[in-house]
């Protein structure tokens, strides 16, 4: 069986020929032109066409021309095999990370577990469960260190009062 990426949630309609809003869960503008077709809920539909409007993907599925069609897709996720998507070689999906420990540089040893990459305006946050609480990194190059896949770890670097036991 296929593993599926989740691309991200229809939140809403827009305008009334059946064009769907979906919240991103992914790089739309980089994911969406590799894709000829999605799954919704249980539905694979052939894409044709999206455009990236306000953070938003409207998004255009063959067999869905009406609000009515697309009322009934609201709350969907809307899914894609992996392999539809071609990563750069180095590249991976955030979801490939859950479940690793994460290790920190700076103080030497594991800070908790990835339970999760939440999207801000202001950028990825990844979410450390740790036993003191949730930890918060910003998902970017000045925290990130690196990825060590044979030891399902994610190398971070945080600063000092980042962690729940320096506060």
């Amino acid at each position: 069986m296929s593993q599926t990426i989740e691309l991200g949630k229809i939140i809403n309609t827009h305008g009334v020929r059946g064009e769907l809003k979906l919240e991103p869960w992914c790089e739309a503008e980089e994911v969406f032109p590799l894709l000829k077709e999605v799954t919704v809920g249980q539905r694979v539909c052939a894409v044709e066409r999206f455009r990236m409007h306000k953070n938003h993907v409207l998004l255009v599925l063959a067999g869905v021309d009406t609000i009515e069609k697309a009322e009934a897709l609201r709350g969907s996720v809307v899914t894609a095999p992996r392999e539809a998507i071609d990563l750069p070689e180095d590249g991976y999906f955030y979801s490939d990370l859950f479940g690793f420990t994460v290790f920190d540089s700076r103080t030497q040893r594991v800070i908790g577990t990835l339970r999760d990459v939440t999207e801000l305006p202001q950028g990825e946050i990844y979410v450390v469960e740790s036993e003191r609480g949730e930890i918060l990194v910003p998902a970017v190059e000045e925290f990130e260190e690196g990825v060590d896949w044979e030891g399902r770890r994610l190398l971070l670097h945080t600063i000092e009062g980042m962690l729940p036991d320096e506060n």
